[in-house]
């Protein structure tokens, strides 16, 4: 069974999985504010990186919490 240490580190590192690639889309997505300008396809685009990098940061704090309270994972249960 990992530490708790070890899970901790595994979350943090499955958030950068995710936020680095949302990071290069969101150089995209300054590139596109330089060429269409203020657009509404420029703030939904802004909008959308922004609310999948708050989500995937909020879930990881979730599961920190559920690690620090001890909670097994669901998957040993069965």
């Amino acid at each position: 069974m990992a530490s708790r240490r070890g899970k901790k580190v595994g979350v943090w590192l499955s958030v950068l999985a995710v936020l680095v690639p949302l990071a290069v889309q969101g150089i995209g997505v300054y590139w596109a504010w330089r060429m269409l300008g203020m657009t509404p396809l420029f703030w939904g685009l802004a909008a959308l990186l922004l609310a999948a990098a708050i989500t995937v940061i909020a879930a990881a704090i979730v599961r920190i919490r559920e690690i620090n309270g001890g909670e097994e994972d669901d998957l040993s249960q069965y």
